[in-house]
């Protein structure tokens, strides 16, 4: 009997030190990364004014590394650059109809300030300007700087120009009366004379400094748009492959997405009985029902898989499965909010 026990043991050792983990990428429909208030429907675009006391380059561009003053530049190009920023946001909200109205509010409702801090705004003025425009929700593109560079080419590489922008966006909800967001965001676009295919093309022209700014300046406004548009985005899950038949059978199955197939040979071992073998069939079974849509069930799963791991105190196992929970809890939040909106 003891000769039995040691030799199931040892059994079950060899099974989970050979037990793989194999990715299966999905593609899942998800919120924004801002949680907007589900009764918000009218939104107010607004520009700050607000520079940092050491933002001083703006007028600026490098030309080779050497730092030039710009020249013949229009007085407004701030003016037109937010407008630019603003107006390609409230584009993009209305085709995606992520608001029912999108307020573009004048450039110079702020006066132009500056400070080595940037506060939040206070809510009785966030309040006025929502009520004043009858929206729900002020947006606030709270500082702007944008910076151009030309390099000139030689035999090995082309010439080529870059703008990097750098804003400070902030998302304001009246009603609350809270600041659902201050996020910073760096981007840079550059231009060369390459094309896509990665050859390089003598007779490119590359946008000078003005438009440079401008084509920046629009996608700016559309990266942060980004983030309250739900999108689809492929994510990878990981099921298991401990070292018997009916396991290798069933990651055939997954692979041609025969998801019934692979449930019948799981649930084989997903018993007691089966000891830690049933931790490895509990885990992929809440895999396959995440795949039918049945979040329900797929958490029914995971819970019991982590219960066997616990029982046996099988940290690895444990780390997989507490980080899949955390999974399947978010995207049923997510969905929650997709519901709701």
């Amino acid at each position: 009997m003891n000769r039995f026990v040691l030799l199931s043991l040892i059994l079950m050792v060899s099974i989970s030190a050979c037990t793989v983990y194999r990715e299966y990428p999905i593609d899942v429909y998800q919120p924004g990364k801002i949680a907007i208030p589900p009764d918000v429907q009218n939104v107010a675009l607004i520009y700050r004014n607000f520079n940092y006391g050491g933002d001083t380059l703006k007028h600026y561009y490098k030309d080779d590394f050497k730092l030039r003053k710009a020249r013949n530049e229009p007085k407004n190009l701030d003016s037109i650059l937010i407008k630019t920023c603003l107006n390609e946001m409230a584009g993009k909200f209305k085709t995606n109809k992520t608001f029912s109205q999108v307020k573009v509010l004048p450039y110079d409702l702020f006066k132009k300030h500056s400070g080595e801090k940037l506060p939040a705004l206070n809510f009785e003025l966030v309040k006025k300007l929502t009520n004043s425009s009858q929206t729900d929700l002020l947006i606030s593109l709270e500082t702007f700087s944008y910076f151009f560079s030309e390099y000139s080419g030689n035999l090995e590489t082309p010439e080529s120009n870059e703008v990097i922008t750098a804003a400070v966006w902030a998302v304001y909800d009246p009603t609350t009366e809270k600041l659902i967001e201050r996020k910073a965001m760096i981007d840079t676009v550059f231009w060369n004379g390459y094309d896509e295919q990665g050859n390089y093309q003598k007779k490119t022209r590359l946008p000078p400094r003005e438009t440079a700014l401008r084509i920046a300046s629009q996608l700016a406004g559309e990266s942060y748009t980004k983030r309250f548009i739900a999108s689809w985005e492929t994510v990878n899950r990981m099921y298991s492959i401990p070292p018997l038949p009916d396991f290798s059978e069933a990651a055939y199955y997954v692979e041609e997405g025969k998801w019934d197939n692979a449930i019948n040979l799981w649930k084989k071992y997903a018993t007691d009985k089966n000891g830690k073998m049933a931790i490895n069939a509990r885990y992929n079974l809440a895999l396959a029902y995440e795949m039918k849509d049945d979040l329900e069930t797929a958490a029914k799963w995971i819970a019991a898989a982590k219960k066997l791991a616990l029982e046996f105190r099988s940290k690895e196992d444990l780390k997989i499965i507490l980080l899949y929970q955390k999974i399947l809890d978010k995207r049923v939040k997510d969905i929650q909010r997709l519901n709701q909106n």
